[in-house]
């Protein structure tokens, strides 16, 4: 089943057809389908794919030899580049530079990379006499490798890259198709757990309920993503101790630098060096609020984790890892995750009211055109969704996760909010999980205040 990735195919649709062989590099965390959407995209063409390992470059070469043994000089292109001396053109039509290109696919590429490579494959994209017209498709899950170790390793192979694809999780949207029989309440908790990593979302059994289906994934001494988050930090990070614990204290609320500090006891320059890691690698991101006109209310420098996944794991699972062992699982998920739910689904669910909002807009569904969004973090609440237009109109969304219904004393919150921020919206909307008392739908319609609960999704 492949799900998403329409804006990403059509790039490399646009590039494929491009007159001239290319170069690309397409990369994202362990799992977020780079392979799922090459060989999608491969699919029906003259493709070849090679998934390198962590081994000895004689074995690479081996490997290499061994995997494009005959196929139209991949064999001499990539593994024995010493000039045209050594090289024989393939004969016949199919080599002239007018030919159908070829897609040439080497997954998890940073294991291979040497000089020897980087210079077969600028020989291969550089003699389409020689070869034909070929687009290379290099994946690597190193986030950190990509954006800093290879342009600094490789200068020459960097400046010859036609292109370079970043692939995000999917969104919620996607999520709701990869589960057609889900409602959309429970697609929401599933994105909040998952994220959107096809990976992971594999694992879910739709015949389940969400509590069997966490303490399956979870909470069981068998999980299968009890151990995931650190075996993905690990793949990209050194001093997972330290990393565990700032993690900790983010997935706990502590959001702020200071907070971290007394949590941690690590000095603050050395948290900033670890966050800006984390950040680098799409796990947490620096909050900023929008620029209001009463700042004196607003929180500064705060951090949080992004990718939902770890943020989950740090939440409740790492920090009960001797029970969950134990066979204690159930007993964390009703006296650890339970009571505090409501709290930790807030900013997820948050994420999914602004790709909605989102999506309304750009369908002319909202009166204005809003393309930017924030949020606006005060000293007494969140506005959890702030959208302005290019004439800086704006809009403020809260959004409620509860099981009761949203009543009036939260719209009344949010107004008292809005006027801390300084803030003059044009429209104003309400999110709830469970919908609205029949005295705050009356009031919200008086006001042309937009209400939205889950069924409407």
């Amino acid at each position: 089943m492949f799900i998403g990735r329409k804006e990403e195919l059509k790039q490399l649709e646009s590039i494929y057809a491009s007159d001239h062989s290319n170069l690309l590099v397409l990369y994202g965390r362990e799992g977020i389908g780079k392979t799922a959407l090459a060989l999608n995209f491969s699919e029906g063409r003259d493709h070849s794919y090679y998934q390198s390992v962590m081994v000895s470059e004689a074995e690479q070469e081996k490997r290499l030899d061994e995997m494009f043994a005959g196929s139209l000089n991949l064999t001499q292109a990539l593994t024995r580049n010493e000039g045209d001396g050594g090289q024989t053109p393939v004969s016949g039509d199919e080599n002239k530079s007018g030919s159908v290109k070829k897609i040439l696919i080497i997954d998890e590429f940073h294991y291979a990379m040497n000089q020897q490579l980087m210079a077969s494959l600028l020989s291969l994209v550089g003699n389409e006499e020689k070869y034909g017209k070929y687009m290379i498709l290099l994946l690597s899950s190193s986030i950190n490798w990509v954006e800093n170790s290879m342009i600094l390793e490789y200068k020459e192979f960097a400046r010859a890259i036609t292109g370079i694809i970043k692939l995000k999780e999917l969104s919620f949207a996607d999520t709701v198709s990869w589960f057609p029989k889900v409602s959309a309440s429970d697609c929401v908790v599933i994105r909040a757990l998952l994220g959107g990593v096809p990976k992971y979302l594999k694992l879910w059994q739709e015949n389940r309920r969400i509590r069997e289906n966490m303490i399956n994934l979870f909470f069981s001494p068998e999980s299968i993503l009890k151990n995931e988050a650190e075996y993905q930090l690990k793949l990209e990070l050194r001093e997972l101790g330290a990393y565990n614990t700032i993690l900790t204290a983010l997935a706990s609320g502590r959001i702020k630098l200071n907070d971290i500090y007394e949590y941690s006891g690590f000095n603050r320059a050395k948290i900033s060096v670890y966050i800006k890691n984390l950040i680098e690698m799409d796990i947490v991101e620096k909050v900023y609020s929008i620029n209001v006109r009463n700042n004196e209310n607003t929180k500064k420098g705060l951090y949080r984790i992004k990718d939902n996944f770890i943020n989950f794991y740090y939440a409740y699972v790492f920090p009960n890892v001797s029970r969950i062992e134990t066979g204690e699982g159930k007993s964390v998920y009703n006296e650890a995750v339970v009571p505090d739910f409501d709290r930790f689904m807030r900013t997820a669910f948050a994420d999914v009211c602004r790709e909605y909002l989102d999506i309304m807009s750009k369908y002319r569904k909202l009166g204005k055109n809003y393309n930017e969004w924030h949020y606006w973090f005060g000293k007494n609440g969140i506005l959890d969704v702030i959208g302005m237009d290019p004439e800086e109109n704006i809009l403020v969304a809260t959004c409620v996760y509860s099981d009761k219904k949203t009543d009036v004393d939260q719209y009344e919150e949010m107004k008292e909010l809005i006027e801390q921020a300084g803030i003059k919206p044009s429209k104003l909307c309400i999110f709830s999980k469970t919908g609205f008392t029949p005295e705050l739908a009356k009031e919200a319609k008086a006001d042309s205040v937009m209400t939205v609960s889950l069924n409407d999704f």
